[in-house]
């Protein structure tokens, strides 16, 4: 493996990591490592031109993530103007016990991402809903962000109809039936993570007294006309990702159904309209409700829009180069230890996560490089399955620049640095997997045995 094939990860790992250090914008990272990638590929026998084919073919892997977050970002002020996301905030102030937030958002999130199969229509959905309840009840929204993301996450590891699941089974070769025999880890990690949100919410101080709800709830009637009709657009979502429609179709059908509440209960004159559109929605009430209801916009999406396109394009030379799998091949080295195997692959995983901008090609990526290595071990193609369930899937969520992270970002309106620290289910999971390999076995025994001799 030569220089060459390694300057472009570690300009790329300097460059972010001096961005967050300087407080720069990530982009100027990004911008860095494709600078120093343009120069070392072109030492590896590729042009500038065909590098920019590379690039480009990555930035069009990137169009469903940017079509999801322009539309986020149409469908959030709608949501505000048209008065959904109040009462959603009113009536959830009155049905959900605050006192227990922190484990309620965890735990309603992750049944709803399992009957879904998708983490973002979770959290454009019921996810934006508690994440208004907490900011009304005064709650953390870096705890509470975590809580939701964390939850959204079970549903991709566990939802049948879950797209990033799926795409592991068949890049593995592995059942319904084998993936079955593996989840005692994510079972577990996932009442884990129950037991510390729930941790969280005895021991924290205790927000959202009665007098403060009712506060709020008497502003939201002030501001808005409160009635269950303006609950359509969420209905209308929830069902469209329920039914399985595509995420932008779903997404559409959301902001066309808004828009009409927009039109019924909106009391706003084309200019305020088209403002809060173009740099989100703001109540300026003069109350504290200007905090809890604002955001969406075009502008606010710009920078998280370039920063994909960036990492794309960067992806994008990286993989068409071959860049990422000789690295990962020197990496695994010659492994003989299951335990030892599956960290590798666990750490590897985030690796290329950080690397890549989203979760289809670490998935890629790995279940091709990694099975030969994993076949040698009775079981192992499972075991490989189970690994990537519980940490390549997991991961993205765990990085600013990443697709996924920056959508979800987006919708609950908290940064990822923010929500990191809580996001227990990601952190979590590869651990428990990685302990567990030992007692690892296809038929959910208790012993990991090889083919070959070590």
């Amino acid at each position: 493996m030569s220089m060459a094939q390694v300057m472009p990860i570690l300009a790329m790992i300097a460059g972010i990591v001096l961005s967050l250090s300087l407080g720069f914008p990530i982009a100027l990272g990004i911008v860095f490592a494709i600078l120093v990638t343009l120069v070392s590929v072109s030492k590896l026998g590729y042009s500038l031109k065909q590098q920019f084919s590379f690039g480009w073919e990555g930035v069009k892997k990137t169009k469903p993530v940017l079509m999801i977050l322009f539309l986020v970002g149409v469908l959030i002020p709608l949501l505000m103007m048209g008065g959904t996301i109040p009462a959603i905030i009113y009536y959830g102030l009155s049905i959900v016990n605050v006192d227990y937030l922190f484990v309620l958002s965890f735990l309603l999130t992750g049944a709803v991402s399992c009957l879904l199969g998708t983490s973002v229509g979770t959290l454009s959905t019921i996810g934006l809903s508690l994440m208004g309840i907490a900011h009304a009840a005064g709650i953390s929204p870096a705890i509470a962000g975590g809580a939701l993301i964390s939850g959204a996450m079970v549903g991709e590891r566990f939802s049948p109809i879950s797209s990033s699941r799926l795409l592991v089974l068949a890049n593995v070769g592995m059942t319904e039936a084998q993936d079955r025999h593996t989840r005692r880890p994510a079972m577990l990690a996932t009442g884990i993570c129950a037991v510390l949100f729930l941790v969280m919410d005895l021991f924290r101080t205790q927000a959202g007294s009665s007098e403060m709800i009712q506060m709020y709830q008497g502003l939201l009637t002030s501001h808005f006309s409160i009635d269950w009709l303006l609950m359509l657009p969420l209905i209308v979502l929830i069902g469209s990702f329920a039914l399985r429609v595509k995420a932008v179709t779903a997404l559409l059908y959301g902001i066309v159904v808004s828009a009409v509440m927009v039109g019924i209960h909106g009391q706003l004159d084309a200019k305020t309209f088209f403002s809060a559109m173009l740099y989100g929605y703001e109540l300026h009430s003069g109350t504290p409700l200007d905090q809890l209801v604002h955001g969406g916009g075009m502008v606010a999406i710009l920078n998280v829009l370039l920063l994909i396109v960036l990492a794309g394009f960067l992806n994008g030379i990286l993989n068409q180069a071959n860049i990422l799998t000789p690295i990962v091949d020197k990496l695994m080295g010659n492994t003989k230890n299951p335990t030892v195997l599956v960290a590798k692959a666990a750490a590897l995983s985030l690796l290329v996560v950080i690397i890549s901008c989203n979760q289809t090609i670490p998935i890629l990526v790995l279940g091709s490089t990694l099975l030969e290595r994993f076949s040698q071990w009775t079981g192992g193609r499972e075991l490989l399955g189970k690994t990537m369930l519980d940490s390549t899937v997991v991961m993205p969520v765990l990085i600013p620049w990443n697709g996924l992270s920056m959508v979800m970002a987006l919708t609950l309106g908290v940064p990822t640095v923010q929500t990191l620290p809580f996001v227990f289910f990601s952190i979590v999971l590869p651990i428990v997997t990685i302990l567990s390999t030992r007692g690892f076995s296809p038929e959910g025994g208790f012993i990991a045995t090889k083919n070959k001799a070590s």
